[in-house]
């Protein structure tokens, strides 16, 4: 029995495989992984044993993994044991990776991220020797997540210095704090080291684009290291970003999977696809979030008249 999931996913269910068919930035794969799953449990009404994606994540493959199709599911994640599958809820929602994600209901997802999204071994090494050269205290820290470059086509993003000050006064709440400041763009970077000197740090290791070309998309010498050497870098820091005590998140599939893996919103800091702080109890925010739905429908309507796809979403 083979079961059609959305974006070129297959589900296999004699082998009781899921192989997930989408190919985009890493975060943006993995959404639509967490979608496929969805799909197979509603259509027949169990959860696959397995994930591949051996015909997944083509942009993070190196030139023999492309030509053998290699799986590389074991090299980013670790399944669960027998116990987190036995946790796996009755169903589960479409995940929202443009949404509010103090809306995200964890109770479900959490025993998904266990049975299916664990870091990878090596992603926890990596981890570790992250943690020790930039002497990492996650709970003394505020990690700023800025997502620019080519992430402006789905969203609306808001300026550094917007992130920056929301930064500037959490870290004047919690003075014993250190800034980390993660972002694709070097501009970003070097505004936040330079503003907060040495309350402030970044990772050498993660690659910067110094203009409007995503990260995944820049040419081999560029990242420093092998394209599958990358998403493992991917897994290994968004998830320790996850895990600080504040974090300034900006919206689009990085920054859903660092709330899902972290679990909860306490702490939570996110600008909205709109470019304004999530703030549920202003009646300005939600007036900004109706003249921005009213535009997108227009850019929508806009799309389909000229055939374009606008897509599933980068990263």
């Amino acid at each position: 029995m083979q079961l059609k999931a959305s974006y070129g996913g297959v589900y296999d269910g004699d082998e009781g495989v899921l192989t997930i068919g989408h190919n985009a930035g890493f975060f943006s794969n993995c959404t639509v992984a967490l979608w496929n799953l969805a799909e197979v449990r509603r259509a027949a009404g169990v959860w696959p044993r397995k994930l591949s994606f051996a015909n997944a994540f083509s942009s993070y493959r190196d030139a023999a993994q492309v030509e053998g199709k290699d799986d590389l599911y074991p090299l980013y994640f670790e399944a669960g044991d027998e116990a987190a599958f036995r946790r796996l809820p009755g169903s589960l929602a479409k995940v929202n990776h443009h949404g509010f994600y103090r809306l995200i209901d964890h109770s479900g997802l959490k025993a998904v991220m266990d049975a299916y999204f664990q870091p990878s071994e090596k992603a926890l090494a990596i981890q570790r020797q992250l943690v020790s050269k930039y002497g990492i205290d996650l709970q003394r820290t505020i990690a700023v997540i800025y997502r620019g470059t080519d992430k402006v086509i789905e969203v609306d993003i808001a300026s550094p210095r917007a992130y920056l000050a929301v930064a500037e006064r959490l870290l004047s709440q919690h003075p014993g704090y250190r800034v980390w400041i993660q972002t694709d763009e070097a501009s970003v970077r070097d505004l936040f080291l330079a503003h907060f000197g040495d309350k402030c740090f970044a990772l050498d290791e993660m690659p910067v684009s110094g203009g409007s070309v995503a990260v995944h998309d820049m040419a081999d010498d560029a990242l420093r290291m092998s394209r599958a050497d990358f998403g493992v870098l991917l897994v290994a820091v968004t998830n320790l970003l996850s895990q600080t005590a504040l974090l300034v998140n900006h919206t689009g599939n990085l920054g859903l999977w660092a709330c899902l893996w972290r679990g909860h919103s306490k702490g939570l800091v996110q600008f909205d696809r709109s470019g304004r702080v999530v703030e549920f109890a202003s009646p300005g925010f939600w007036f900004a979030q109706a003249v921005h739905l009213l535009t997108r429908v227009r850019r929508k309507l806009g799309v389909a008249a000229s055939g374009q796809n606008p897509g599933q979403g980068r990263s």
